[in-house]
């Protein structure tokens, strides 16, 4: 069905904001409640819980197991298990069972239907201080691989470093264009570890540093010294240059270099915790990729890392829910001295041991990284693609066990080793956090976090106006106190250029409308739009009045508000953050989106973006005739789904009008279930070329309930180019 040329005019030429209310169906109404009545979660701050993967030698996971299989100790004590659950990763259940921290779920919960929306997290943390061109080359191969081919639709996925060299685009998104942008970021950071020697001496390595400073190798100390000799400056070889003050040196070498080595790890490690502590806001369990060309787990004695910080990396990594997974960079590794590494020459084989322990050494921090926190460790091997896939489907599934430490363990911080196995059967490999603090449980610190952002302060900033919605726009994470829907589309208007409309939608429920509910509600809502620097475009910022309920003279129940902001932008990738707060309760919730707005001076043949669920509204008169769309991108089973979007920058052969063909298509789960013939696009007469409108309906009848992608392939039949759109919405 197409749109009438009255509605497009609407849409297009609107330049005011506005608000509405939405009504929605008493049946969804009467559902959700029930749904988020089981929702409810008891909540004991004492209990631990971990993530347990068990695989047979094919590396299959192993279904069916149940709690008495298996056997748990912590420093050697056996210990009772306390709860016990097969867990699918991502989905709805076990962001509830993260959430109660172990805790069994209410009879609604555990009864509740699952919905078909499953979300993977997933984070590649590239260790940048310790990455070669090559490595960092095939790094990004790897993961444009992944965005293009191995991204699901629902998958939640960051880009993060050491360095922080991808700044603001270091978030969780399901967005492509921002995962493309964060790789395009990536450069080599130059190494910052340097030796001291002087003249044209051999190379002194971190871990040959190592190996002398430790006394390990008496062989590796005589090469460096008798370098040292051999390139003493002239004047004093010929006064006989004095082979203590080459020893000296030597140490004072291996000691700078073993210093700096040091502090380089320690940025990593600090990088590492930070993202990890993050992670812990994300629901449900997270797969990491840790990438790097490896370093030393240990810089001797006078170093200010070693095995020790692995212990706390672990213990964030399980409370966070966080499997790392461990990818040496440089692939397939060789010692021979050749053009591509540093190898000292030495003909009397004094270096020999400890370049042949050189790799392994450097892979060490890796491997405990990975088989610390229940993960792998991909080393000398080229597949990372592979690597990949792999881990992705050993992690899809996982047993989620939780205990009750003793109370005596619970007054000292001390880190605790866990083991656990199946009984009876030593074939399978069972992996796991090897260990936790003993006083610091997941949900202790989860009360923590919580407490310390709800506990008022008097600081200047929170007493200024509107300090809480600024918070809220800053924080990388949504609060859902007040649940907030957020839809974003860009339109190219005659007048305006590129128009990006930002509707956001409240639930009326949620409001406080005075002790009798019978006062009218206020809603402050804020919003600011941020390029990919993080830098601020625009902002908006409104106050709105909603009627309490059954005030409406129609008798219906508006069940949300929207409010619509229009704002010209040029082209470029930005993020909206919008936050509102119930005035009467103080009560504040936010949501953020990620857009990407083309350059059309280009004259490349592109798509606006897709506009689902539109709606002619009419007031008491023609004149305020309005449209609006669906913003929470919800649509009742059986139904049919009406959207609309805009072609522009079509070719034409001489005089002739545009010649377009186009297709729609509906996928669930990668997998087309919906796919119509391309048809040719008709345009009306008085249709601006350069702006075509595409609008079709289509039956959702014969879908179930679910997440569904809608996307639109339209072809230029005289340029023989192509595009498409997409967007997610959910049939409920």
């Amino acid at each position: 069905m197409r749109m009438t040329n009255q509605l497009i005019k609407i849409l297009v030429a609107a330049t005011a904001a506005l608000f509405i209310f939405a009504q929605a169906a008493l049946c969804q109404q009467d559902d959700d409640k029930s749904q988020d009545a089981g929702d409810v979660l008891r909540i004991n701050t004492e209990l631990v819980q971990t993530n347990i993967t068990v695989l047979d030698k094919k590396g299959r996971f192993v279904d069916g197991l149940k709690k008495e299989d298996f056997e748990l100790r912590v420093d050697g004590r056996p210990v009772e298990v306390s709860f016990f659950e097969n867990v699918l990763a991502g989905s709805r259940r076990e962001q509830l069972l993260r959430s109660a921290k172990g805790e069994p779920l209410t009879a609604a919960a555990v009864t509740s239907p699952a919905p078909s929306l499953r979300r993977r997290t997933i984070v590649f943390f590239l260790d940048d201080l310790h990455l070669s061109l090559d490595s960092l080359g095939r790094t990004r191969k790897m993961l444009l691989n992944f965005i293009e081919k191995e991204m699901g639709e629902n998958d939640m996925v960051a880009i993060a470093s050491s360095s922080g060299q991808i700044g603001f685009l270091q978030q969780y998104t399901d967005n492509k264009d921002v995962l493309r942008a964060a790789v395009s970021r990536l450069v080599q950071i130059p190494y910052a570890v340097k030796d001291t020697a002087r003249g044209a001496g051999a190379v002194m390595t971190e871990y040959m540093a190592l190996v002398i400073e430790r006394r390990d190798d008496p062989g590796v100390f005589n090469f460096f010294v008798q370098d040292c000799l051999q390139w003493a400056p002239r004047a004093n070889k010929r006064a006989g240059y004095p082979r203590q003050a080459c020893e000296q040196e030597v140490k004072n070498r291996a000691r700078l270099i073993l210093l700096q080595s040091g502090q380089v790890v320690s940025n990593t490690y600090r990088s590492l915790e930070t993202l990890l502590r993050s992670a812990e806001r994300m629901p449900g369990s997270k797969l990491a990729f840790f990438i790097s060309d490896g370093f030393l787990a240990d810089s001797g004695p006078r170093g200010s890392t070693g095995y020790d910080k692995i212990g706390p990396i672990t213990d964030e990594a399980r409370r966070a829910g966080v499997v790392i997974y461990t990818i040496d960079a440089r692939g397939l590794v060789s010692n021979q001295l050749d053009a591509t590494n540093n190898v000292a020459f030495d003909p009397e084989g004094r270096l020999a041991n400890s370049v042949s322990r050189e790799v392994a050494a450097t892979q060490d921090a890796l491997n405990a990284l990975a088989a610390d926190t229940g993960g792998r460790a991909l080393r000398n091997q080229n597949y990372f693609d592979t690597f990949i896939g792999n881990a992705l489907e050993e992690t899809a599934r996982y047993y989620l066990l939780a205990w009750r430490p003793e109370i005596e363990e619970q007054k000292n911080e001390k880190f605790k080793k866990i083991e656990v196995q199946v009984k009876g059967r030593p074939e399978l490999t069972v992996r796991t956090a090897r260990g936790f603090f003993s006083n610091r449980t997941s949900a202790s610190i989860e009360n923590e976090r919580v407490a310390k952002e709800e506990k008022p302060t008097a600081s200047a900033e929170e007493k200024k106006p509107d300090a809480d919605l600024r918070q809220a726009l800053t924080d990388f994470y949504t609060r859902q106190a007040l649940p907030l829907q957020l839809s974003l589309f860009y339109l190219d208007t005659p007048a305006s250029g590129t128009v990006l409309t930002s509707s956001v939608q409240a639930p009326t429920a949620l409001l406080s409308y005075g002790s009798q509910g019978t006062e009218t509600a206020s809603l402050t809502l804020a919003g600011v739009i941020l390029n990919e620097q993080g830098k601020p475009a625009a902002s908006f910022k409104t106050g709105l009045k909603v009627n309490p309920p059954g005030s409406n003279k129609s008798g219906q129940v508006a069940s949300n508000v929207i409010y619509n902001n229009r704002t010209p932008l040029k082209p470029g990738l930005y993020q909206v953050r919008v936050a509102a707060r119930d005035d009467r309760s103080g009560t504040v919730g936010s949501s953020m989106q990620w857009i990407m707005i083309p350059d059309l001076s280009r004259r490349e043949l592109s798509l606006s973006s897709l506009i689902l669920g539109i709606e002619s509204l009419r007031g008491g008169s023609q004149e305020a005739e309005q449209i609006q769309w669906s913003v929470d991108k919800k649509f009742a089973h059986g139904s049919h789904l009406r959207f609309m979007t805009f072609i522009y920058n079509a070719a034409r052969a001489s005089s002739a009008q545009p010649s377009l063909s186009a297709q729609v298509q509906i996928y669930r789960d990668g997998k087309a279930v919906i796919s119509t013939p391309f048809k040719p696009v008709t345009l009306d007469a008085g249709t601006d070329p350069s702006r075509i409108p595409f609008t079709a309906d289509i039956n959702l009848g014969s879908l179930q309930a679910g997440r569904y992608v809608l996307r639109v392939n339209v072809e230029d039949n005289v340029t023989h180019k192509s595009v498409s759109q997409q967007t997610a919405f959910d049939l409920q």
